[in-house]
C-alpha cells in the first residue's frame, strides 16, 4: 500500500495497492500535525548474546510519556491514525547514573540490525546505522569517560524517508525489531578476520553501574502527520 496525493486537491490522499488501484477513503491530512508515535527498550549491560532480538512498541506495561506513547501494545490507540514518513532510532545518552560512552553507541548502531513491519508486510530493514532519528545531542565534552555523539546529525531534514508513506489506524499491527545476529562468515575458514566467535559478541559496558546491572535505552520514532481524537 502507498498514500498519494489527489491531483488537484492540495491535502487530500488516497492509498493505492501494488496494481496501483485506489483503496479506501480519501485522507484529509489538513486535519493532522505533524508528530511522532515512540517505545523505548533497554539492552541491559554486559555481553549481548548473538541472536537476541529487541522488539519495539509490544511491551508497553508499567513506561510512562518519557520512553512511550501508545497506551494499547503494537497498534495505535483508538481515533488515532498517521501517515507514516519516516522512522528513526534514537539512542539515549544517559538514564539515572548509567552513563553510555561512545563504545556503546557504536557497538549499537554498527552491530543491531532494524526492521519495520506493518501488519506483517516488510515496510523497511538495515543496519541500525541506516536510521538516524534527526535528533540528540550532537558536539564535544570534556566529561570523563563519556562523549556527546548521536546517530547522525540532529537535523530531520537530513533523515531519509520510507520510499512509500504509509496510512496506520488502530487496525494496523506494527512490528518493529532490533536484533544482534550471527556472524559465522567473520570467524568462519581457513584464515578468518577473527580468530573466535567470542571475538565479535558485543558488549554494553554503561558507566556507573555495577556489573551486570544498568541498561542502554534505545527509542524507535515514527513520525509523520498525525491525527489524534483530541484535534479533530
Amino acid at each position: 500500500m502507498s498514500l498519494q496525493p489527489v491531483e488537484g486537491q492540495p491535502g487530500l490522499f488516497r492509498e493505492f495497492n501494488e496494481a496501483g488501484e485506489p483503496v479506501g477513503p480519501i485522507v484529509n491530512i489538513r486535519e493532522f500535525r505533524e508528530d511522532d508515535k515512540y517505545d523505548t527498550i533497554a539492552i541491559p549491560t554486559g555481553p549481548i548474546p548473538l541472536g537476541t532480538v529487541f522488539l519495539f512498541f509490544q511491551d508497553i506495561q508499567g513506561k510512562r510519556n518519557l520512553d512511550t506513547n501508545f497506551r494499547t501494545p503494537s497498534k495505535l490507540s483508538a481515533g488515532e491514525s498517521m501517515v507514516l514518513d519516516r522512522v528513526g532510532l534514537y539512542v539515549r545518552s544517559i538514564t539515572g547514573t548509567a552513563v553510555v560512552p561512545p563504545v556503546d553507541f557504536k557497538t549499537i548502531t554498527d552491530c543491531a540490525f532494524y526492521e519495520l513491519r506493518i501488519n506483517d508486510l516488510l515496510q523497511t530493514q538495515g543496519p541500525a546505522i541506516k536510521y538516524p532519528s534527526g535528533y540528540g545531542l550532537y558536539g564535544s565534552t570534556n566529561e570523563e569517560g563519556a562523549g556527546v555523539v548521536s546517530i547522525g546529525v540532529p537535523a530531520t531534514a537530513s533523515v531519509s524517508k520510507l520510499v512509500k508513506k504509509q496510512m496506520l489506524n488502530q487496525n494496523h499491527d506494527l512490528q518493529a525489531s532490533l536484533s544482534f545476529e550471527q556472524r559465522q562468515w567473520l570467524t568462519a575458514g581457513q584464515n578468518p578476520p577473527f580468530a573466535s566467535s567470542s571475538d565479535v559478541v558485543p558488549r554494553i559496558t554503561t558507566i556507573g553501574v555495577k556489573e551486570q546491572q544498568g541498561a542502554v535505552l534505545v527509542t524507535n520514532v515514527l513520525h509523520g502527520l498525525l491525527r489524534t481524537p483530541v484535534s479533530k
